[in-house]
């Protein structure tokens, strides 16, 4: 009986060692996996707010560079508070070209998807048709960015009656 106690503790000994061992490094090895997944996804974090701030400068240079054409834009769409000058700007290139103008501006209303502004307005006018030409060549080659919707012309004696109407683009 002494011999196989002897060799359970000569074997036994080791063998739980062994295996106490083996549990330990297992244990280790999930400690392990689980700390390289935490690190993997830190590293993901890192990588995706590096980007982030890789777009953000980007972004900042692109946005200096438009600044130049930002101030171009603006001049050649004007604001919307601008428009109130508008009936007076018109009258002075009717009287420019000797016609009898009046204008009147209908309501407003914004674009879809863009921060445009498109207010309505009708213009009429009296004078001779070579006046009248120079009248609509100078709307549209003025401050103001208009489109015409109709243009309508009546002849009365020697002169010409107009009746225009379109829409001013605004910021």
């Amino acid at each position: 009986m002494e011999f196989k106690k002897r060799l359970l503790i000569i074997i036994g000994i080791p063998l739980g060692i062994c295996a106490l061992l083996i549990a330990v490094i297992v244990f280790i090895g999930f400690d392990i996996e689980s700390k390289a997944k935490q690190a993997n996804e830190q590293r993901l974090t890192f990588l995706s707010r590096l980007a982030v701030a890789d777009s953000l400068t980007s972004l900042k240079k692109d946005s200096e560079q438009i600044k130049n054409y930002y101030a171009v834009l603006e001049n050649a769409i004007p604001q919307r508070d601008r428009l109130i000058l508008f009936p007076r700007d018109i009258n002075a290139i009717g009287k420019q070209n000797n016609l009898d103008i009046n204008i009147i501006l209908g309501e407003g209303s914004g674009v879809e998807a863009t921060q445009l502004w498109l207010t309505n307005f009708k213009i009429t006018g009296n004078g001779n048709i070579e006046n009248l030409m120079n009248f609509i060549k100078a709307l549209g080659s003025g401050q103001y960015l208009i489109g015409f919707k109709s243009l309508d012309f009546t002849r009365e004696n020697d002169n010409f009656r107009t009746l225009l109407e379109g829409q001013i683009f605004s910021l």
